[in-house]
């Protein structure tokens, strides 16, 4: 019997092979939970007493190369706890340039999923001192390309987020807090302002009806927070790279959200978490299509 975030209990047949890859993702949540909670006590520890490095522009696109030793040190809290429990995955994070050799052997990447790690999403927040910064996984499945699993911790709410495909979406508070299912809210009509935005977007939103909500950091995951709340009901996200947006979809997902690519299809992500183009974000998956259907299928930049 495996129980769920509400109290209820699901029986598996253990030859299923479907309700043991189900088992196998909840065990990477209870491994992965601890990890990144000591996360957030470690940048939490640090925030204000770290210095600002700095990283090799990916692309044109790239509008910070901010990096601390804290995205490292929490890159490798990730790593280690996962190499306990599923040393089978392939792995990827957004500071592997600077992993371990020795971390990253730990790792056959024989199995069906990818690790996605984002040790702080959010770092330029985070280096400012401001709250709106979290530390985030994902388990992409690698024959369909989309996430399976999907969680976040945001240290200065004390917030927990997950979500796992076809079982649901939750927010733990608190070290050992029990999972909560989160409920659908409607989503407004609004728009959060993000990085990149055209003032074409922000024309086909106001044609929309649709407020542009002041921007809220760097953190995409934060911007995902606040689709969940119903805080704003859209985002558009032009040129973030998969891992930025893709632990995310899976959230959205499971209270009947989207992630939505320019094809109006649900975002397809590779393993090398590259940039795509455009991603339309909601809790309401109608309102995602009406805002992908507005931007129209116009010239999308490229890497």
């Amino acid at each position: 019997m495996l129980a769920l975030a509400d109290g209820r209990a699901t029986a598996y047949n253990p030859r299923d092979k479907e309700a043991t890859v189900a088992i196998g993702l909840m065990r990477s949540v209870s491994q992965m939970r601890l990890a990144l909670l000591q996360c957030g006590r470690v940048g939490l520890a640090l925030q204000g007493q770290v210095a600002t490095q700095h990283k090799a522009r990916d692309s044109r696109f790239q509008q910070s190369t901010a990096v601390s030793v804290v995205d490292h040190v929490c890159q490798e809290i990730l790593l280690l706890a996962a190499a306990q429990v599923a040393p089978e995955l392939a792995i990827y994070s957004e500071e592997m340039a600077a992993c371990p050799v020795e971390l990253r052997e730990l790792f056959s990447g024989h199995g069906a999923y990818e690790l996605v790690v984002d040790p702080v999403d959010g770092t330029d927040d985070y280096l400012a001192g401001r709250p709106t910064y979290g530390h985030m996984l994902g388990l992409l499945n690698l024959a369909t390309g989309r996430f399976d699993l999907g969680m976040v911790y945001f240290p200065a709410e004390g917030a927990l987020i997950w979500g796992l495909r076809a079982t649901g979406a939750f927010v733990e508070r608190g070290l050992g807090g029990h999972p909560r299912r989160l409920q659908r809210r409607e989503a407004p009509r609004s728009a959060a302002e993000t990085k990149r935005m055209r003032d074409s977007d922000r024309s086909a939103l106001a044609q929309l009806g649709l407020d542009i909500a002041p921007s809220s950091g760097a953190s995409v995951a934060w911007v995902v927070w606040r689709l969940l709340q119903g805080e704003v009901g859209v985002a558009v996200l032009r040129q973030f790279h998969g891992h930025d947006s893709g632990p995310g979809s899976v959230l959205l997902e499971e209270l009947g959200g989207a992630m939505l690519a320019g094809d109006a299809q649900a975002v397809r992500y590779e393993a090398d978490m590259a940039r795509v183009p455009l991603v339309v974000a909601s809790a309401d998956e109608v309102l995602a299509r009406e805002v992908v259907a507005a931007l129209g299928a116009g010239a999308e930049d490229t890497p």
